[in-house]
Order: structure tokens, then sequence, then C-alpha cells
């Protein structure tokens, strides 16, 4: 089936990439990475609510967003 997709010029660039050393078209390819993505078994990493400033780094049972106001405090405690 033909359609047209606005894709980011790096991610087809690695299709192509992909396609070319696995002997395949790139439609197949991305197909097939989609495919792959739509039944992983894994649940997607958690996202920040929009607007908040900050990254989870680790996975935790209870996260918490950390402000700057708060490494401000920290670093005045520690003397940094």
């Amino acid at each position: 089936m033909r359609t047209t997709l606005d894709i980011d010029d790096d991610v087809l660039r690695a299709a192509k990439e992909l396609a070319q050393r696995e002997r395949v078209s790139a439609g197949q390819v991305v197909s097939r990475l989609l495919r792959q993505a739509m039944t992983a078994s894994q649940s997607p990493a958690p996202v920040a609510p929009e607007g908040v400033a900050g990254f989870r780094p680790f996975s935790s049972s209870n996260p918490q967003v950390v402000t700057n106001e708060q490494v401000n405090a920290i670093r005045d405690q520690e003397g940094l």
C-alpha cells in the first residue's frame, strides 16, 4: 500500500542504510520496525507531564520531580 509520511531525515537515512544491508526495500524495513514497535510486550517508559522541567533517569516505585529550587536548597545546605 502506498502512502505519504513525514519522516525525520535521520530516520529515513537509517532505514535506507538498514534496507541496503538487508537487501530489501526501505518500505519493508519501516513496516517491519513499526510492526515490532506496535507488538512489543514492553510497556513504554512513563512520560513526564507536559510543562514540567527535568527528567527521570531511573524508574522508581515512588517517582518524584526534583525542581531547581530543591537542588539549589541542597547546594546551599552543603555549601556548594
